[in-house]
């Protein structure tokens, strides 16, 4: 039998290589994310032109995480069930 570090030196040779451009791409990216974000940061506010609109009822905040929490555990349980649907270790 094939030792641990054996097999995982067999999975890492015949997985691809990650692209190069995708690297290239993934620090551009980032690097215009971070700019964004020193831009965000450093710049003051303005005063704004007009109040802003207050029609919320306080309650967005509560459930938007309401709903992220059950999108969340039905995906969960989505994906759960396709792996379980696909396993090589099903009973016989």
């Amino acid at each position: 039998m094939a030792s641990p570090s054996e097999i995982l030196d067999a999975a890492r040779a015949r997985r691809p290589r990650t692209p190069r451009w995708l690297w290239v791409l993934a620090l551009s990216v980032g690097a215009v994310c971070l700019g964004a974000f020193a831009y965000a940061v450093l710049v003051e506010p303005g005063t704004p032109d007009r109040a802003p609109l207050t029609t919320s009822s306080g309650t967005g905040f509560g459930a938007g995480i309401l709903i992220g929490l059950v999108m969340g555990v039905g995906i969960g349980l989505a994906i759960a069930r396709q792996r379980r649907a696909h396993s090589s270790r099903k009973s016989p």
